[in-house]
């Protein structure tokens, strides 16, 4: 009796070790936007731990803009997160990322937004999932062209940037408003300009080529500049303004932001004014700009099948509809149901951005894709910043962008 009862206490203890071994916490390196989003973020993990309690997370909040600095940390020590949140697949982690084509299954990115999920790919691997897709366009104070009597066309008109500019201007000093258009101090954000006159860096299918016309790009900065002195805030894109563009839209003290689909979530909940999406301004050409998030699974990882089963699950068509209604994006999964927002302007605002990028030429989704493109984006925001403050002339910012244009084809060889 005494053997028996020796030998349950010791299958129980054991069974115990077993249960211990099994369970997984997860490190996780996240950005987030505001308090909502991080308790938002936390209650999305929560939901997992419940369908899966052998998997809890610890989860690490960064700045966005201090990711790179965070990877490279991760790189020099050797020890890796399991999972992290990133919109591009810097060239310091790609070594330590898991090919999610043989964890998942080849076929399983074919599932996802194809602009965004061929920057997912690197060779024959897919060394990312797609989480969130992104559109950058333009937002109106609908309140401020109503009160100034000045017409927003539909989006099938639209309007081009020489109709606009007049246009927005009048509406914000007729309206009494601090300042006619903001526009988000980013790399991304500026390209799309060039994009809506034509513009891109590469070829749109393999092989990868430099296809920009310099003299174009830099008659397409020029308007850029323009714009900056017409209807911008006072040194807004120079670096000489501390004037936070998303803030002063969401306050009601700009009648147009130029920023993208991840704001809606935010205005639906903050702006006391009406307003909307789009239309989009044009150049020769109607262009938004993919963007978003990906997640990513390390190979160092001691819990990498933990970690690919959150991926999965994440990525999940119906979990897809969820985040996306949660954060005001766009769901990157197109097996996803259809998405109905709490706020009539949120699904409103969602269904014109999407549109937007659905009506974009294909470069706006190759230009990102390739991974050549990870090494011109500092280029590009100094130079343009400092075309604007007129340290160079807009052809020598142009001739920046096309240098590392170039060296990133030989850096790729």
């Amino acid at each position: 009796m005494k053997k028996l009862k020796t030998i349950l206490m010791t299958a129980s203890a054991m069974a115990i070790t077993m249960s211990f071994a099994a369970a997984s916490e997860l490190k996780l390196v996240w950005y987030v936007d505001n308090d909502q989003e991080e308790a938002d973020t936390r209650a999305l993990l929560d939901q997992y731990t419940k369908l899966h309690p052998e998997t809890t997370f610890d989860l690490e909040i960064t700045p966005y803009d201090g990711m790179i600095q965070k990877f490279q940390q991760y790189a020099a020590s050797g020890i890796m997160p399991d999972l992290s949140l990133t919109s591009s697949m810097e060239p310091v982690i790609r070594p330590f990322l898991a090919d999610l084509s043989k964890e998942i299954g080849p076929e399983w990115i074919n599932d996802f937004v194809k602009g965004w999920a061929d920057g997912a790919k690197l060779g024959d691997k897919v060394i990312a999932a797609p989480l969130r897709v992104t559109s950058t366009g333009i937002f109106l104070n609908a309140d401020a062209f109503k009160k100034a009597g000045v017409a927003i066309p539909d989006q099938a008109t639209g309007w081009t940037w020489d109709e606009f500019i007049p246009k927005v201007k009048e509406a914000a000093e007729k309206s009494g408003t601090r300042y006619p258009l903001v526009w988000d101090v980013s790399a991304s954000r500026w390209i799309v300009h060039e994009y809506q006159y034509g513009n891109h860096i590469y070829t749109e299918k393999e092989p990868v080529k430099v296809v920009m016309d310099e003299a174009a790009w830099t008659s397409t900065l020029d308007k850029f500049i323009d714009i900056t002195k017409a209807a911008m805030p006072p040194g807004l894109w120079s670096g000489a303004s501390s004037d936070n563009p998303k803030e002063l839209f969401t306050a009601g003290q700009a009648a147009a932001y130029m920023s993208g689909s991840w704001q809606i979530a935010g205005l639906a909940t903050n702006a006391q004014f009406a307003w909307q999406a789009g239309p989009t301004p044009r150049g020769t050409v109607a262009s938004s700009i993919y963007g978003g998030d990906y997640i990513v699974a390390f190979n160092t990882s001691q819990h990498l099948p933990e970690a690919v089963e959150f991926i999965k699950w994440i990525t999940s068509p119906e979990i897809q509809a969820q985040y996306a209604k949660t954060f005001g994006m766009i769901p990157a999964n197109l097996k996803a149901p259809p998405v109905k927002y709490d706020n009539p302007a949120a699904t409103a605002a969602i269904t014109a951005m999407q549109n937007e990028l659905n009506a974009s030429p294909a470069y706006a989704a190759t230009d990102q894709a390739w991974p050549q493109m990870q090494s011109v984006w500092g280029t590009v925001k100094s130079a343009v910043t400092q075309a604007v403050a007129g340290q160079i002339s807009s052809a020598d910012a142009i001739a920046q962008i096309k240098k590392a244009a170039d060296d990133s084809l030989e850096a790729s060889k």
